[in-house]
């Protein structure tokens, strides 16, 4: 089989993944994109109730089922308070190393579904909790910010920084675990584009 004629399908797919943002807690976007690829590729999926996709991919034998598994949800960032000039403190959801984000561009989700852009800048080299987001908006008070619906709690997720080099490497934040989700996206179009039944389901 010529795995080769995949491979576009392969980059095309992990880039999608890794464009959309999802942090811990923040997932139900990139669990939309993985339900409707699957779907469209025609086999049965579903979202269990703590936000995993299930896929079934019947075999030749359903005695023994196998799974596969890989995960969507990402390191992130979340609004820890809004300072009286309008930054906002953030504390991290995961374990992101925060002063090695320094200067990274990040997207902030409000609870209405808006997106805003901002910078993640170090107020204070010594100390990581010193970390904060300056807003791409004109705001000059904690009531500005809060006038645009960012409030404590939203969610912060920074530039995945993806690129795909010319001699065919992938370079990106959340490799892990999005490559191996779009592997196994990439796995079901094979099976499905060659008729290919598992021996097991």
């Amino acid at each position: 089989m010529n795995f080769e004629q995949y491979q576009n399908y392969l980059i095309d797919t992990a880039s999608s993944l890794l464009s959309i943002d999802s942090a811990s807690g923040f997932t139900t976007n990139v669990t939309d994109y993985l339900l409707k690829t699957v779907e469209e590729l025609g086999y049965p999926a579903y979202r269990n109730n703590i936000g995993n996709v299930i896929v079934t991919v019947e075999g030749e034998d359903d005695t023994e089922p196998v799974a596969l598994s890989a995960h969507v949800d990402t390191l992130g960032l979340m609004v820890r308070s809004i300072t009286s000039d309008g930054m906002l403190m953030i504390t991290s959801v995961g374990s992101p190393l925060l002063p090695s984000l320094d200067g990274e561009y990040c997207n902030i989700h409000t609870r209405d579904g808006k997106v805003y852009t901002g910078t993640i800048l170090s107020l204070s080299p010594a100390i990581e909790q010193n970390m904060a987001v300056r807003i791409d908006e004109i705001v000059h008070s904690k009531e500005d910010v809060e006038a645009l619906g960012i409030h404590a709690g939203d969610f912060v997720c920074y530039d995945p920084k993806t690129t795909f080099t010319k001699s065919g490497f992938l370079k990106s934040r959340f490799i892990d675990d999005k490559a191996c989700s779009a592997l196994e996206l990439t796995l079901l179009k094979i099976m499905k584009d060659n008729d290919i039944k598992p021996k097991h389901k």
